[in-house]
């Protein structure tokens, strides 16, 4: 199913934001699926910076991309620590879809179409095929199947 980086950066974008609204409005068991949004930012953050990052015209625009996964990543184990029923868990969660947020619409609106106006449609569905097999090896060792 490969395809190029922007489209599958893109799809991931949406998959995790149908998580988020499951979690919000407490879809299934709200720890699951805490986990499964964890091995997914982590899948998705560790492709994104080993195989498309590396291409992006600007550096610092790279960096800022990992600063913002890692920041990402240290709200959601906050989030893990506590309790789903506990008193702070749904402004825990606001804050941690805050950020994300934040991150897609930055990489959406600023990384993405750099990284398809500076990269031949040939090598983006390269850089496609490199993303996806991180991120499904990722998630194989997180126990979730593509």
């Amino acid at each position: 199913m490969a395809s190029d980086a922007v489209t599958l950066i893109t799809t991931d974008h949406r998959m995790m934001e149908q998580l988020f609204e499951r979690l919000r409005t407490a879809d299934g068991d709200r720890q699951l699926l805490l986990d499964e949004c964890a091995a997914r930012l982590t899948a998705h953050s560790h492709a994104e910076e080993q195989q498309v990052y590396p291409h992006l015209p600007s550096a610092d625009e790279a960096h800022h991309g990992a600063d913002e996964h890692h920041e990402a990543e240290r709200l959601l184990h906050d989030l893990q620590r506590i309790s789903p029923e506990g008193p702070d868990f749904d402004d825990k969660l606001e804050e941690f879809i805050a950020a994300v947020r934040h991150h897609v619409e930055h990489e959406e609106a600023v990384l993405l179409p750099e990284l398809r106006e500076a990269l031949s449609p040939e090598r983006l569905d390269e850089l496609g095929t490199a993303f996806e097999a991180v991120r499904i090896a990722e998630l194989a060792v997180a126990g979730i199947r593509v």
